[in-house]
């Protein structure tokens, strides 16, 4: 009896081998919107301290120069916070087209799964009915042989 050997074992091989690769794109996307995340609560962490900060000022006679630095930082924060939540959108756009590419990947790999086990199982058939057959002319050759 032969071995079951699937024909298109290498295309599955490749496909498993893309699959992968997307996951892992998706993955590196997934980190950079985990890290841009972060960056955005830190940089509003920032922003919320030094409103804090400016209203226990208020009571203090606040130099001009000071009020001055601290309106150009809290813009240049806010900048900051709008660029990275522009930078966010475009990171979850390319995740959503990454999750699409996966699926499509998911789908080619597993629709060569089924068809190398309908083939495995074809192939176990193929072979017990051979296994059958040889079964039943060893059996008829004894019937004939005892007959004579």
């Amino acid at each position: 009896m032969s071995a079951f050997r699937f024909r298109l074992a290498s295309v599955l091989r490749y496909r498993e081998r893309k699959r992968e690769d997307k996951r892992l794109e998706l993955r590196d996307i997934e980190l950079a919107k985990e890290k841009i995340n972060s960056e955005i609560e830190r940089l509003e962490a920032n922003l919320d301290r030094l409103c804090l900060d400016m209203e226990q000022e208020e009571a203090k006679p606040i130099a001009l120069t000071e009020l001055r630095l601290a309106a150009d930082f809290s813009q240049a924060l806010a900048a900051r916070i709008r660029e990275c939540r522009r930078l966010l959108l475009d990171i979850e756009r390319r995740a959503a087209a990454k999750r699409v590419e996966l699926l499509d990947a998911n789908r080619d790999v597993k629709s060569l799964e089924q068809l190398r086990e309908r083939r495995r199982e074809r192939h176990r058939l193929e072979e017990s009915r051979a296994e059958q057959k040889l079964t039943d002319e060893a059996g008829q050759r004894g019937a004939v042989g005892k007959r004579h």
